[in-house]
């Protein structure tokens, strides 16, 4: 904003000015300059006219953040010059939540987008191998409980190596890796992926999430933690919270094997002698793994969720002119009875799952990461997917260029 100039003058009676006593000169305020691709937004708020929800689209390699969205909006005029308490209150007391923005406050359990990271905990501390065989019959049981976590899939998937828990989203797979694995260290590990904190992003309006632990839920809950909390936690599900902007970080840490990056709308500044002073992008590792191929496991599997003959993401990504990779999630907002079966037509809306889908691509050099969250909208892959895909599209799709009618000539006259 700069700041303003001024000068003390001598005047004569009647106010004219005899003599300038001090002079300080204005400081201009300062070009920024935003990362925000503004045909993508465009394209990203078009997308979400139909939900509540939020997209976050940034570039893993730096952190900028492309496209920034969140459903419903409101119209930002009537507070430039103060907003009367009527308007105010029908924004602030609607069901639908204007005023939050998603993308950074809105707090969601991740659901099976986080299996992926899972996976690379398990690599990197040997529960499994990129070989490791698990049978799933359509549920799990604890030694020595009878109580049963049912797998989405009721007749269960077979055998599962790693690749394919991700590819199917095995629920089986990921309770037992959850049980060996236990809440401290998927703790330890999700938080430096940024689960639990804010991102860094440069505007300073976040939440932070919750990234479970036994300390939190004594100090929250004032209760013991559980083995079947930890059940829970290992399919993004229970106690575990996430914000969207937290979900895209957590993945371009992924796609950057470790480097840790920070989401930032601010791109460049420029003094007002024009000097330029780009963003300073972080050189230190968010994550550190024992071997550099765990990270390659993880994202085949995120590759064969989309390019996968069984992949849960193939249909809605079919025919791309790119390769890319993602992980759906399909999330329950309430409690359901062990044998209860969901029925989305015998729920209130609000309390439907919540649809989430995460994806990067081009998949051997990632240039866009894209998280979406669409609130009670069902299931992940069919309603989450092909909305990303769209925002994937835009971004890596040259548009083709518009072609205006030429008017046809007239066949000039032949003289005879």
């Amino acid at each position: 904003r700069g700041h303003t100039g001024w000068q003390q003058v001598e005047t004569n009676a009647e106010g004219r000015p005899l003599r300038v006593l001090s002079r300080t000169p204005p400081v201009p305020g300062q070009h920024i300059y935003l990362s925000i691709d503004v045909r993508l937004q465009a394209v990203a708020e078009k997308a979400l006219e139909d939900y509540n929800g939020a997209i976050v689209a940034l570039d893993p390699r730096n952190g900028e953040i492309l496209a920034l969205a969140s459903q419903p909006t409101y119209d930002p005029n009537p507070f430039v010059n103060g907003i009367d308490f009527a308007s105010y209150r029908v924004l602030n007391t609607s069901k639908d939540r204007p005023l939050l923005n998603r993308a950074l406050r809105g707090i969601y359990p991740p659901g099976s987008t986080i299996k992926p990271l899972m996976a690379l905990a398990g690599l990197e501390y040997g529960e499994v191998n990129r070989y490791s065989g698990v049978f799933c019959p359509g549920f799990y049981r604890l030694p020595g409980s009878s109580h049963k976590f049912r797998d989405w899939k009721k007749w269960g998937h077979g055998w599962l190596d790693v690749y394919r828990a991700i590819e199917v989203s095995a629920d089986t797979f990921f309770y037992d890796l959850a049980y060996r694995t236990g809440i401290d260290t998927m703790n330890k590990y999700m938080t430096a992926f940024g689960f639990g904190n804010y991102s860094g992003l440069d505007i300073y309006e976040e939440t932070m999430g919750v990234m479970p632990s036994r300390d939190w839920k004594r100090l929250r809950r004032k209760q013991t933690w559980y083995l079947g909390d930890t059940i829970s936690v290992g399919i993004g599900q229970g106690y575990w919270t996430a914000t969207p902007i937290q979900l895209a970080r957590a993945h371009s840490i992924l796609t950057q094997h470790g480097h840790n990056v920070i989401p930032h709308l601010l791109k460049s500044v420029r003094e007002g002698d024009g000097h330029q002073e780009p963003f300073r992008e972080p050189t230190d590792q968010a994550l550190v793994v024992k071997d550099d191929s765990y990270w390659k496991v993880a994202m085949e599997g995120m590759y064969r969720v989309i390019n996968g003959a069984e992949g849960t993401g193939r249909k809605a990504f079919a025919n791309t002119p790119y390769k890319a990779a993602g992980k759906s999630g399909t999330a329950q907002v309430i409690g359901m009875k062990q044998d209860q079966k969901y029925d989305a037509h015998r729920l209130k809306e609000e309390h439907r799952d919540n649809a989430l889908f995460v994806a990067f691509a081009p998949y051997e050099d990632p240039k866009a990461v894209v998280t979406l969250i669409l609130e009670n909208a069902g299931g992940g892959s069919t309603q989450a997917a092909p909305v990303v895909r769209q925002i994937l599209d835009a971004y890596l799709v040259e548009p083709k260029p518009e072609t205006e009618s030429v008017p046809s000539q007239p066949t000039p006259e032949v003289s005879q």
